[in-house]
């Protein structure tokens, strides 16, 4: 049995009093356990845990089984309250007592004199050197101890008295065999000494009074070994500067907190009292934060003259920029927060480089490839560009340059197909029939799913383990949702148009009744398909279709903001396919009704006269029989006797319009067509298969259907309350099916404890031992 240096120490007490021969002896009363240097008083707690039968001469306190020598005489003579069962004898520790105390009997005090007798009826622990028990002892000797390999030094000696509680709590089979000194000792108590070291240059007065004296000084000493530093001398400020130099001693500490800088925020303010008065090189920048502050600002004043540049010489600018202040993305401040700047330079400097060729295609149905293929990555950059723009005074600066690079791009590409398909306007008819009914099918309907938020969401998808296969369809003309949802949906053959006073909106054939959603929805449950609400799953063995999606709404209602957006329609609408996947769906296809475009500061004013117009719109206007507006004029797609005019290019017929759609552009006519199956696999149950740490954070990768499940590292598997993970709650497994968990504190690097698998309810569906940081 591994059994602790501790469960050892009782043993040893125990066995004491057991040393007797049945029938020639009777066994000792109580055993007694001088200690004249209170050397092993700092562990009576883990002791008396150990030892139900262990009681501590000291003030009296009988819950915590403390009393003076009177009350154990009566502990002994079973004579009071606490006082162990017949036939185990108790073991009384007598702290600042030695065995010649004892022996004295004329000469000790009255106090202790009601002890003396106890040593005759009793044993006493002693080494066989007649001399009392103490920690050093315990661990070396050969008789009655560990015979373990310690240090005879006086550095040693100190550091094992701090580290005695840790020690105790050790298996002796990890002592056995090395070398037991004093940085091993003062290693149990600062077991991450660089992490705790950069703990205390962050709060140095917070960290030395959360410490034990013991602690503290253990880790002084690991200071002064290891980094050639006494924290005590040197003081936060030498510690500091030690640290920005990042010599070969301290390297290690600078990767750490570069690593993880937010597990230590207390340090960048350290680092700006700590930076030289003049720090002018740039390389500066990644180890103070003044200065990375101040490239920011070059940053932003660099960004500010690009808005008003042709776009060739922004998108120079711009290449010349991220050189300069690209790699300050891999410095810590990025990691912070403090270099949002250099941060949205990446999609934008991106941007500028995809746009510097339009890209041209002899048909609109090349043209539409090769934006479905690549094309769409000009407008993933743009919105991340738009997504990155934080603080206010970012905006004008960001948004400027992103407009000079981006504007001319989509000009140009919205003229080339307006031009092809002026040529052929057959060219943009559906190329796919309508969907039909079929056993476990399910529409998956998403207003307003462009090209490239529609390839986030694909590689969501992926990311889950679905199966996702690509396609594309054309938007109608106009590109909006009153004549495109109805051409998208399987019921398109029951629509059709209405006259030119309609606001482009269809009818149903049957009736010749406005297309509303009730009529809609009714035209699709006749037509045999389930029309499910946003929290249904219906009946997997029939049809369905169903919406979900914010999109459009969120575009007109928040411009060039929607950006932000994004990231959260996505993963809501990842959701609602794998629960519909779940729910035993063999197929969820995913369409929609048109694009957008959006750029911030608004689209370029286009003028058409009012009375040339029945309804005019941002991106299209149905003309009066006869209208010459002047623009790209294309026939409606329900009607070809009605004429829709189409600003050029990315023009708008409305000032300051952001997010509009229902021209003719890439973005808004090229629509995503997606597939989703689970492939024809089961997950298998849920388990853990594997976790790495590094340092204070550990990578744990799972297997099977762990949905919605998440992450704890414990000591007691099944209590909550004994969670190691920072803020003590469980973090979400990714949809990856892995998950980075880190620790609350990097001191308890070491221990030893449990990665627990939790289902949705908080229940234990697998674990796996771990040792804390290796």
């Amino acid at each position: 049995m591994n059994k602790t240096s501790g469960e050892e120490l009782t043993e040893a007490l125990r066995s004491l009093a057991q040393a007797y021969a049945p029938g020639a002896q009777v066994a000792p009363c109580a055993v007694l356990w001088p200690d004249p240097e209170r050397e092993w008083l700092g562990v009576l707690p883990q002791l008396q845990k150990l030892m139900p039968e262990l009681y501590v001469l000291e003030s009296y306190a009988p819950e915590e089984r403390r009393g003076p020598a009177l009350w154990l005489r009566c502990i002994e003579a079973r004579v009071v309250e606490g006082a162990p069962p017949a036939g185990t004898v108790p073991i009384f520790y007598l702290p600042g007592m030695s065995r010649d105390t004892l022996r004295n009997a004329e000469d000790c005090t009255q106090e202790v004199a009601a002890l003396v007798e106890l040593q005759y009826r009793g044993t006493l622990w002693m080494h066989l050197n007649g001399r009392e028990w103490t920690p050093y002892a315990f661990l070396v000797s050969k008789n009655g101890g560990l015979e373990l390999d310690v240090a005879k030094d006086q550095a040693t000696k100190d550091a094992l008295a701090g580290a005695l509680p840790a020690l105790l709590e050790l298996p002796v089979s990890q002592l056995r065999n090395r070398r037991l000194d004093a940085e091993y000792f003062n290693g149990l108590l600062a077991p991450d000494a660089t992490g705790l070291l950069l703990r205390w240059l962050a709060e140095p007065e917070a960290f030395q009074k959360s410490r034990t004296a013991a602690q503290w000084n253990a880790f002084c000493q690991l200071c002064k070994t290891e980094y050639r530093f006494d924290p005590v001398k040197d003081g936060p400020l030498k510690g500091t500067r030690l640290l920005a130099g990042r010599d070969a001693l301290w390297e290690k500490v600078w990767a750490r907190f570069a690593e993880a800088p937010a597990s230590h925020p207390g340090l960048p303010a350290c680092l700006r009292r700590a930076a030289p008065a003049e720090a002018t090189v740039f390389e500066s920048a990644e180890i103070w934060p003044d200065v990375n502050e101040r490239e920011e600002g070059n940053l932003l004043r660099a960004l500010e003259t690009l808005a008003d540049r042709p776009q060739g010489k922004a998108a120079l600018g711009l290449a010349e920029l991220e050189l300069q202040h690209g790699v300050r993305r891999e410095y810590p401040w990025q990691k912070l927060g403090l270099s949002p700047l250099a941060t949205a330079l990446a999609p934008l400097a991106r941007l500028a480089h995809l746009c510097q060729s339009s890209h041209g295609a002899p048909t609109a149905e090349a043209y539409a490839d090769y934006y479905a293929l690549t094309g769409w990555q000009v407008d993933a950059a743009a919105l991340a560009t738009m997504a990155a723009c934080g603080a206010q005074e970012h905006h004008g600066p960001l948004l400027g340059a992103l407009r000079a690079v981006y504007l001319p791009w989509l000009e140009a590409t919205s003229r080339h197909l307006q031009n092809l398909v002026q040529q052929k306007p057959s060219a943009v008819g559906k190329r796919h029939a309508p969907l039909q009914p079929a056993p476990g099918r399910v529409i998956l309907f998403s207003d307003g799913l462009r090209m490239d938020v529609a390839r986030l969401l694909a590689d969501k998808l992926a990311e889950a383990g679905l199966e996702c296969a690509a396609d594309w369809e054309w938007s109608t003309i106009p590109s909006v949702t009153a004549s495109a949802k109805p051409a998208a949906s399987p019921v398109s053959t029951e629509v059709q148009g209405a006259a030119a006073g309609d606001p482009f909106s269809t009818r149903s054939r049957t009736g010749n009744q406005p297309m509303n959603q009730d009529r809609f929805l009714a035209a699709l449950k006749t037509a045999g398909w389930q029309c499910l609400k946003a929290d249904e799953t219906g009946d997997p063995a029939g049809s369905a279709w169903a919406e979900a999606g914010t999109l459009d709404k969120r575009g007109h209602n928040e411009g060039w903001k929607l950006a932000r957006s994004v990231g959260t329609e996505v993963d809501d609408l990842n959701g609602r396919i794998t629960r519909l996947l779940k729910a035993g769906w063999k197929e969820v296809l995913v369409v929609t009704d048109h694009g957008w475009l959006l750029l911030p500061g608004g689209l370029p004013k286009v003028e058409l006269k009012a009375s040339l117009a029945d309804h005019r719109w941002g991106r299209c206007a149905a003309l009066k029989e006869g209208a010459d507006p002047g623009v790209p004029v294309l026939p409606w797609h329900w009607n070809n006797s009605v004429f829709i005019a189409t600003p050029p290019g990315a023009g708008c017929y409305r000032a300051s319009m952001e997010y509009t759609h229902g021209g003719v552009s890439l973005q808004e006519m090229v629509t995503p067509l997606l597939k989703v199956t689970s492939g024809g696999t089961t997950a298998g149950p849920a388990r853990l298969s594997n976790h790495k740490w590094s340092n204070a954070n550990c990578r744990v990768s799972t297997r099977g259907e762990v949905s919605g499940m998440s992450i704890d590292v414990r000591t007691t598997q099944t209590d909550a309350d004994s969670s190691l993970l920072a803020g003590g709650q469980p973090k979400k497994i990714g949809a990856n099916g892995a998950v980075t968990v880190y620790l609350e504190n990097d001191a308890d690097a070491g221990r030893k404890a449990e990665i627990v698998l939790l289902d949705s309810t908080g229940k234990v569906v697998d674990f796996l031992p771990t040792t804390l940081g290796e």
